[in-house]
């Protein structure tokens, strides 16, 4: 059974120190003489300082604060993208997701190190990034590797998913916290394998059954959680044919409606690989959960798709059972070699 829930507790300055240290030095690998850039919004500044504080303890770093961008791959500016490409290392505590944004691509072609943390909250800064980073990035490449030669998946779930596509020609992207080499990416706290699938092939439904971007109330309102409220997308020759479910469906549809002409485009699947992640109504925390996977729409040019949007919106499913070229790689949840 699936937790949808985690344990809260109050956050000590001392542990947000350490927590920073183990970002800088294990995920990011930080060395004296970089310049380091913390971007963030007045919403998450309280995550930021700890991680700034440190970081003037390690090398040359600054804090940048922008305003809260409108919804999850929303540009942040280009006075922003220009600045990130100054940095050698960009670390993005905000409130909605910068990760696949020109910003972050285009600092990421100059060689900058990226990691962002979309819609981190406090309670996933005490308790998801002190995490077994070695065991992590194991089992995570691991699963890479065995993907990395598949050309056809074919994903169903209990709750009503059943999809086929083409990942022919696209490689498979191992997120495992650690960014060390020239124009890495992760998004923490960490914890999938990735793919942009080839954006006309996929074709079937797609049944969203814990949680749905916007996590984070917006002008069009709040999805989040959906354990009480399943949100089903029809989608033909890659790109949204139908949105069905209540309230929450809805709210995806305005969203996708004020965004560009590609957003409605299948953009991402991705399996989840993290023991310690849990369910909570938050995709930076839920789309790494082990044992689900999710589908995105709109921008993924940043891992090798040919779709470009200013929108990013992700989605997580429950139970997943996933085929590569004919052989059973997840069933219903676990890996099945």
């Amino acid at each position: 059974m699936m937790k949808y829930c985690v344990r809260r507790r109050k956050p000590e300055m001392s542990d947000r120190r350490e927590i920073s240290r183990v970002v800088f030095e294990a995920c990011l690998k930080v060395r004296p003489g970089e310049k380091v850039l913390i971007l963030t919004d007045r919403n998450k500044e309280h995550l930021a300082r700890p991680l700034y504080d440190l970081g003037k303890t390690i090398t040359d770093t600054v804090l940048q604060i922008i305003p809260v961008t409108r919804f999850d791959g929303d540009e942040p500016g280009r006075e922003v993208t220009e600045l990130c490409q100054r940095f050698d290392v960009i670390l993005a505590p905000t409130t909605m997701s910068v990760s696949h944004t020109s910003a972050m691509v285009e600092a990421r072609r100059k060689g900058a190190r990226v990691a962002t943390m979309p819609g981190i909250t406090d309670e996933i800064f005490d308790t998801a990034l002190l995490t077994d980073y070695r065991a992590l990035s194991e089992k995570t490449v691991r699963l890479q590797r065995q993907m990395n030669s598949a050309r056809e998946l074919y994903v169903t779930a209990p709750g009503g998913t059943d999809v086929r596509f083409s990942v022919e020609g696209r490689e498979f992207f191992a997120l495992d916290g650690c960014c060390h080499a020239p124009g890495a990416f992760v998004n923490l706290p960490d914890g999938e394998v990735m793919v942009a699938p080839v954006e006309e092939s996929i074709n079937g439904c797609l049944a969203f059954d814990l949680s749905l971007m916007p996590d984070h109330l917006t002008d069009f309102g709040i999805i989040g959680l959906l354990t009480k409220e399943k949100v089903i997308v029809e989608v033909e020759s890659g790109r949204i044919k139908s949105i069905k479910g209540g309230g929450k469906a809805g709210v995806f549809r305005d969203v996708l409606a004020a965004a560009d002409e590609r957003a409605s485009v299948v953009a991402e699947f991705a399996m989840g690989t993290n023991p310690a992640a849990v369910i909570i109504g938050n995709i930076l925390m839920d789309e790494k959960v082990d044992g689900t996977v999710h589908f995105a729409f709109g921008s993924n040019v940043s891992f090798g798709g040919k779709n470009q949007s200013n929108v990013h919106l992700d989605g997580v499913i429950s139970r997943p059972s996933v085929m590569a070229d004919g052989v059973w790689i997840i069933k219903n949840g676990k890996l099945s070699r």
